[in-house]
């Protein structure tokens, strides 16, 4: 049984906008049994998406059962109006709007809600976090709000402080979270959250010219010094390769997410099943 702990149904790992493009009329019912039959082939038994704003997933999660697959979906990403999301989700300004979001997906079916608490980092500005963030303030009323509606959270965060503020409201899981400090390995063994660190898009770009790979080099050896000392103090670790994204395949990328983390040696089952138990 192997977990794909983050991935995007939605996406064929090779072009973003045309893979949105192919579902703007309706769901691709046959591109998304073929994704499915994929997955199922390189022996994935788990399948936890992080949403898209066109029912893509949520048709997946429908069917995924024929293909042996336990499905999990936040049905659409959530970000506040000018944050980072609007690929994947829908946005809010207010938190009674963001209350309606959370409401509304889980009348369509949301196993938990997926919240976009920062930015992505410029590769082309070494790596830095960039665009604004969630404050503390909002992440832990954004937590409160889903979980009186009974749905944890998994947050796409990146930067020491946005990852610190995450954690401290209560999200369950952290998605990426380059740019950490040591300081997070605390809060990740205080509040019991699991770490899913979505190697395989900076992988899997180094030596394909895109980017410089030094800069890549870099965000991953900085990331890997936190995650192995945090996997050594005994914090969840759990394996989402973000397949779907630029040479990460649907299958393929699950497979290279595990190899990554195991030449670090990091074994993620401990924390795949965690991420099964939160987020169902």
């Amino acid at each position: 049984m192997s977990y794909e702990c983050h991935g995007h149904i939605v996406l064929d790992g090779i072009n973003y906008k045309a893979s949105m493009k192919r579902h703007k009329d309706g769901v691709d019912e046959a591109f998304v049994r073929g994704n499915l039959k994929a997955l199922a082939d390189a022996g994935v038994s788990f399948y936890r998406d992080g949403g898209d704003n066109l029912m893509v997933s949520a048709f997946a999660k429908k069917v995924a059962p024929e293909y042996g697959i336990d499905y999990r979906t936040p049905i659409y990403a959530i970000h506040k109006k000018g944050c980072y999301g609007e690929m994947f989700g829908l946005d809010f300004e207010t938190m009674s709007e963001y209350k309606t979001l959370v409401t509304n997906a889980k009348k369509l079916g949301a196993d938990f809600i997926k919240l976009m608490a920062s930015g992505i980092m410029d590769y082309d500005a070494g790596g830095r976090v960039i665009g604004p963030a969630l404050g503390y303030s909002e992440l832990c009323e954004a937590v409160k709000i889903a979980e009186g509606e009974g749905l944890k959270i998994m947050a796409h965060v990146n930067g020491s402080e946005n990852i610190k503020n995450a954690l401290s409201a209560g999200v369950k899981s952290v998605e990426h979270g380059f740019r950490p400090d040591r300081d997070v390995i605390d809060l990740f063994l205080e509040t019991g959250a699991v770490w899913v660190p979505t190697r395989s898009p900076l992988e899997n770009l180094i030596g394909c010219g895109r980017f410089d790979d030094v800069v890549l080099r870099s965000i991953l050896d900085e990331q890997e010094a936190i995650l192995n000392e945090a996997y050594g103090r005994g914090a969840y670790i759990a394996s989402g390769s973000d397949c779907g994204s630029y040479l990460v395949y649907q299958g393929k990328g699950t497979s290279d997410e595990y190899g990554y983390l195991e030449s670090m040696g990091v074994d993620p089952m401990r924390g795949n099943r965690r991420i099964e138990e939160l987020f169902k």
